[in-house]
């Protein structure tokens, strides 16, 4: 009985230990309550709650037009803001939201999203702020509370999009019914995912079980992301994402803009090229946009020069669309096949190797994603052809990759790993190669599902495997060992 007395009241202490740190933890935290806090007030000094949309062009998770509940206080300089604290903890739940909750972390201090401080604005002075966010860091630059706010990357001048501000009463949050969303939401994965099957996994059906659970928990847009977030662990698979419509509002002044333009998200000197000793290095931020033109610009320029050997830099490329065929063109001399597109009815064949009835197409000849996606619809299924260009570069090739090496990218590094045209350093890619068509779930949000697969020439599935490189390094000595490796070979 003593043992047990003594058992029990170390116990005890523990818990005593684990509340105590809670507390002075907490304390710690600097947040701003929401509990009892009066509506804002848009001018002087901000106090109260309000509710921020940032409004980001684009298509993926936190693009369009997201709004989230902040809390506002005054500091001695300006102000600071933070979205609800201890909502990651509430939305991660079991020991891991504890344990932010308890421990904190970097990206979600005291358990809140998003984090804003900034002065006070002077009358035609430009204030700035830091907008602090779980994927990003954003400076913020405004005249005025009622006039759209620029946001900005923190290394780049480059405008990333605007955010408002406006007072809010906390009994209007939420604004949707976040449950009837999840359930819209599971309608459409069962009817159009890549794969029946994969729908009906228990990872598939935990994650969707792991957002209704949540659902009551959710205040604004930004949780109900970040819960998307937190549950993905559960998905076997990419390319599966809500996001925001933009407003209209904001849509009309985005699309004023030409498709360069800064504002537009990854076109920022999305392709250059750096020569170095005879060596070339061709570095490709992404395959959105405009990417032929300035891909065939980039290859007559490199065949003009005829270096000794191309680095091809794809770190941290999160893939686009399918004119990163435009790549491989310039370096074969023969038809390469670039692998099979399929969809959920063409599976079973596509499978068992039986593609008889499916259509070669040239990938260079599709103008248009549109168009790859109205070939899916016709035959389900299609094998891609990639035809040599014109003139091409003979010289000898490397690949940079690391784990943001993505999508669109890996077709391109496997087909030149396959036919050994290049050589791959770096890190295993990420292993995200699915195709994706958008549906409007309703309420203002729509949802990425990826409703094609692919399968290399080899028969082999990218999506959650990926490249393994043929010299594998850090990303960060990636460009050194292509460096030293070409100069190898180039000297014998």
């Amino acid at each position: 009985m003593d043992k047990i007395k003594g058992i029990a009241m170390r116990n005890y202490g523990i818990k005593l230990v684990v509340y105590l740190v809670f507390f002075i933890l907490s304390g710690c935290v600097s947040t701003v309550p929401h509990k009892n806090q009066p509506q804002g007030v848009a001018e002087g000094d901000p106090n109260g709650l309000y509710a921020i949309t940032t409004h980001i062009p684009g298509i993926s998770m936190f693009t369009g037009s997201t709004t989230a509940l902040i809390a506002v206080e005054s500091t001695e300089d300006g102000f600071k803001a933070n979205s609800r604290p201890g909502a990651a903890g509430e939305l991660l739940g079991g020991f891991p939201g504890f344990y932010v909750n308890l421990i904190g972390d970097k990206r979600v201090p005291g358990g809140a999203f998003l984090h804003w401080s900034a002065q006070i604005p002077v009358k035609k002075q430009i204030t700035h702020g830091i907008f602090k966010t779980p994927l990003a860091d954003l400076k913020t630059d405004f005249y005025s509370y009622d006039k759209p706010i620029e946001l900005r990357l923190m290394n780049s001048e480059r405008l990333f999009g605007l955010m408002t501000i406006a007072p809010a009463n906390a009994k209007d949050f939420p604004k949707i019914d976040y449950l009837a969303l999840i359930n819209r939401i599971d309608t459409i994965l069962e009817a159009k995912l890549f794969d029946p099957v994969v729908y009906e996994k228990s990872e598939t059906q935990d994650f969707l079980n792991k957002l209704r659970e949540t659902s009551g928990k959710i205040r604004d847009d930004v949780e109900f992301l970040m819960a998307w977030i937190f549950a993905m662990r559960h998905l076997t698979f990419s390319h599966c994402y809500v996001g925001c419509k933009l407003d209209s509002e904001y849509e009309n002044r985005f699309a004023q803009m030409s498709s360069t333009s800064p504002l537009t998200v990854g076109m920022n000197k999305a392709i250059s090229i750096d020569e170095n000793g005879g060596i070339i290095t061709l570095r490709i931020a992404t395959f959105e946009g405009d990417s032929y033109v300035e891909i065939d610009k980039a290859f007559a320029d490199i065949i003009e020069r005829n270096p000794d050997g191309l680095i091809i830099d794809l770190r941290d490329n999160p893939g686009g669309t399918h004119k990163s065929s435009r790549i491989v063109a310039y370096l074969i001399k023969s038809a390469l096949n670039a692998g099979v597109f399929f969809n959920r009815h063409a599976r079973t064949k596509v499978l068992a190797n039986e593609l008889k009835d499916f259509p070669e197409v040239s990938l260079i000849s599709i103008p248009a994603e549109n168009e790859l996606y109205d070939l899916i619809d016709k035959h389900n299924a299609f094998i891609g052809i990639i035809e040599p260009a014109d003139t091409v570069y003979n010289g000898q090739v490397v690949v940079l990759v690391n784990k943001g090496t993505a999508s669109a990218c890996e077709p391109l590094v496997a087909g030149l790993q396959d036919i050994k045209r290049a050589t791959i350093i770096g890190e295993k890619t990420a292993g995200s190669m699915l195709l994706l068509a958008e549906f409007d779930v309703g309420d203002g949000w729509l949802l990425s599902v990826p409703t094609i697969d692919y399968l290399t020439s080899q028969g082999i599935r990218l999506d959650g495997r990926g490249i393994i490189p043929d010299i594998e390094t850090t990303s960060e000595e990636a460009p050194q060992a292509a460096r030293k490796f070409l100069l190898d070979i180039l000297s014998r």
